[in-house]
Formats: structure tokens, sequence, C-alpha cells
């Protein structure tokens, strides 16, 4: 496994501290504050408090696990660009306020640290807390590579 996949919240949360409002993206369509904001929704979306279809769960629950061993086989780095975002997660509003938006990301990577045991994920179903974190770090870190 990749150095930077391994990234804990600390490292995270010093990540986020270098980003500016200004911060261009390498990629995609968002600004700083709308990525800010987009990993706070995965952060809502893991822990089930942004509802997705059944057939989200259906997919995720029957084919998620091979997605789930692919991921934890590669490097953030190695992530596709452009990937589709779900239309929970997409942030159109472009007048959010980075400093807000940063400040509660970084109160949800923090609370993260308390999550223990199997976590109900509303797409991949029962996981172990320790892959739920690893699978958010993976995705918060592709983003957030984007903005640094």
């Amino acid at each position: 496994m990749n150095k930077l996949s391994l990234l804990s919240i600390e490292e995270l949360n010093n990540k986020l501290h270098f980003l500016e409002k200004e911060s261009v993206a390498k990629w995609g369509k968002m600004n700083s504050s709308q990525m800010i904001k987009h990993c706070s929704n995965f952060i809502d979306l893991y822990l089930g408090k942004i509802k997705v279809p059944f057939w989200h769960k259906y997919f995720g629950v029957t084919i998620g696990k091979l997605f789930l061993i692919y991921i934890s086989k590669k490097s953030p780095l190695e992530t596709p660009r452009n990937l589709r975002t779900d239309k929970s997660l997409k942030i159109s509003d472009e007048n959010l306020d980075f400093n807000l938006e940063k400040r509660i990301l970084e109160q949800k990577l923090n609370n993260l640290i308390n999550i223990e045991g199997k976590i109900d994920h509303p797409i991949y179903g029962k996981m172990e807390s320790k892959k739920l974190n690893f699978l958010l770090f993976t995705i918060l870190l592709i983003i957030l590579i984007n903005l640094i």
C-alpha cells in the first residue's frame, strides 16, 4: 500500500491548512470551497446522514466489495480523474464560505477518531470502522491532492 493512502486524521487536517480560497483545482469543475464541502458530504454519506437510493446499496453490497478490494490496492494518485459525482454529493453553490466549510470539515474529520466497531455503510453494508476510515481517507486524499 502506498504511504499516501495511510494518512491519519491529523495529517489530513494538516493538508487542509495549506488550502486557500484561491486554490485552483488540477482537474474538475469545482472551486476550493465546493471541493471542501464535497469532502464533508462524503463523510456524511459514509456515516448514513445522506440517504442513497436502494439500487446504490443493492449494487454496493453485491459488487461493491470488489471495488473496495480494488481501491485498497491502489494509491490515491492512481485513481482516475473526473469520475462521475452522485447527485447527492454535487455542490452547485459557488458562493460558499470557504473558512466555514473548512472548519466544518476539520470537525468532521476529528469526529472520525471516535468511530469504532462495525458501521452500517449506506452503500456497502456492514464494515469495520477501520475499513470505513481507510476508504474515506483515500477519497478525501484524492480530492485534497487535486487542490494542493
